[in-house]
């Protein structure tokens, strides 16, 4: 029997550590697929502007030396640049294409950019609008894309320009661009005067797969401590099965690490989602991360009694903690769809 609970134990745990490499595998997989352009996932503010490529000119003006209008043909008819770029997407869908288009900074140079300007302003068809700084537009891979994986950029994705700003988040790839203005101030753009970052580089710290990671391992620690919960308690015979080493001192040391876990993950995503969004709780995925902490916290209000006194909140902290480890598991599968569009 003694043999037969250890393998039990390692059966476990080995299933737990493929399910919590899984989900790290799936959130951090190297995809450097191409997206077709029907399944490229498609944002914006408003309805879709449909724009004739022959009536369609680009200003750029502010401060400059010699503002210019150059119409569709004159954009396409310089030199190109081609580059596989994936979008990503602050709520989550990330996708990859292949761009072709004209550098930004060779644009704006034609312009003869004044010595006084610090930052580019990007005004869209639909009214949307947002700004690079001077430094970050110069980028060498900064480019007004007209062409998507190799066929005219498709109406939704931008036609007949969108920017394209490789390792920044997807509301600095402007779409229906029309006006760039050249200012020596520091502009909000549609996104920006909600609060979201004027900075959106995207870094290892503020890239959503890192909590993403985070959170798949919490949910592996917590199952643990379910389990453990589950082989100690009074009326779960059907647990009684479970391998000895989900003891009742095992059940304490693995429920602190779970709360620990959960507790600065939480805080993480709070502070960089605050950073970056200027909100927090804005999304269903947000509230039910909210939702998993405030159920934790009553497992933990009743659970710490329950060292030195009978047990008399035995029910109410299983009910709280299994609630908040299966709110946790929503959060993560509502990530996981988002992931996928």
């Amino acid at each position: 029997m003694r043999l037969i609970n250890r393998w039990s134990s390692v059966v476990i745990v080995v299933l737990m550590v493929i399910i919590a490499g899984a989900l790290i595998g799936l959130t951090y997989r190297p995809d450097e697929s191409i997206t077709p352009n029907d399944k490229f996932f498609k944002i914006s503010i408003g309805p879709t502007p449909h724009i004739n490529a022959s009536n369609y000119t680009l200003r750029i003006d502010g401060l400059v030396n010699q503002p210019i209008e150059l119409d569709f043909s004159e954009i396409i008819s310089m030199p190109s640049i081609t580059e596989s770029v994936s979008l990503d997407c602050v709520t989550g869908p990330s996708n990859r294409a292949t761009w072709t288009g004209v550098s930004l900074k060779s644009l704006v140079d034609l312009a003869q950019v004044n010595d006084t300007a610090i930052e580019v302003i990007i005004l869209c068809a639909d009214g949307y609008s947002t700004s690079l700084t001077l430094a970050e537009a110069s980028g060498s891979g900064v480019i007004l894309a007209y062409g998507m994986n190799g066929v005219p950029l498709p109406a939704d994705h931008g036609f007949p320009i969108r920017l394209v700003v490789p390792n920044n988040w997807g509301y600095k790839w402007a779409k229906w661009v029309i006006h760039i203005q050249l200012v020596d101030t520091d502009f909000k753009g549609y996104w920006e005067r909600l609060g979201w970052a004027d900075d959106a580089t995207i870094t290892p710290i503020s890239d959503w797969r890192l909590h993403a990671a985070l959170l798949s391992a919490t949910a592996v620690i917590g199952a643990f401590s379910a389990l453990s919960g589950l082989r100690n308690a009074e009326n779960a015979n059907f647990a009684k099965r479970l391998p000895r080493i989900f003891s009742s001192k095992y059940h304490r040391y693995v429920s602190l690490a779970y709360y620990v876990l959960l507790f600065g993950t939480f805080l993480f995503w709070a502070s960089q989602t605050l950073e970056l969004r200027g909100a927090l709780f804005f999304s269903l995925h947000g509230r039910l991360a909210l939702l998993t902490v405030i159920f934790a916290i009553l497992g933990i209000v009743s659970g710490v009694p329950m060292l030195t006194r009978p047990p008399k909140l035995r029910w109410f902290h299983w009910v709280s903690n299994m609630t908040a480890f299966l709110l946790l598991l929503a959060t993560i599968i509502l990530g996981v769809l988002r992931l996928f569009n």
